[in-house]
């Protein structure tokens, strides 16, 4: 059993050259959502959800590879310790538009389970400044998912 996962995630986790700079891209944009949704210390099946519905619309995947794309994520995000890496990688790849649609689908893994804890507050001021997002542009996505999800 543990040879088969070594093996998946080896295969997963090949080295850069062996991976594609949307595929890099994509496990860091999951990373990222991975990360809010473990914020409060309780990943619900409402975050869940929110989570494998956002990954899968956004990079047109199907429900298998959404899922092989999280597994990922959750692993380089376990191992690796902090978001800096991630962050990074979506700042310096994304155009500000985009940026600005990754933060938005952030506000919804957030809200996903109606509520909005400080230390998550936080993560996302921490994750708008990592981000190159101004703080009244942060605001007006928090704001509009709210409005968006009737809260």
């Amino acid at each position: 059993m543990f040879g088969s996962l070594k093996q998946f995630f080896d295969e997963k986790l090949a080295p850069a050259a062996a991976v594609s700079e949307e595929e890099r891209l994509q496990v860091a944009t999951c990373a990222l959502l991975l990360e809010v949704a473990h914020a409060d210390d309780d990943y619900s099946e409402d975050e869940v959800q929110t989570v494998m519905a956002v990954v899968g619309r956004r990079f047109g995947l199907s429900a298998a590879e959404t899922s092989g794309l999280l597994a990922v994520a959750d692993e380089e995000r376990r191992r690796s310790g902090d978001l800096y890496q991630f962050a990074r990688l979506v700042n310096d790849s994304y155009t500000r538009e985009r940026k600005l649609a990754i933060v938005e689908l952030l506000w919804r893994v957030v809200y996903s389970d109606g509520v909005l804890e400080s230390h998550e507050d936080a993560l996302m001021h921490k994750l708008g400044t990592l981000l190159g997002v101004r703080l009244d542009e942060l605001m007006a996505l928090k704001v509009q998912v709210k409005r968006d999800l009737g809260l």
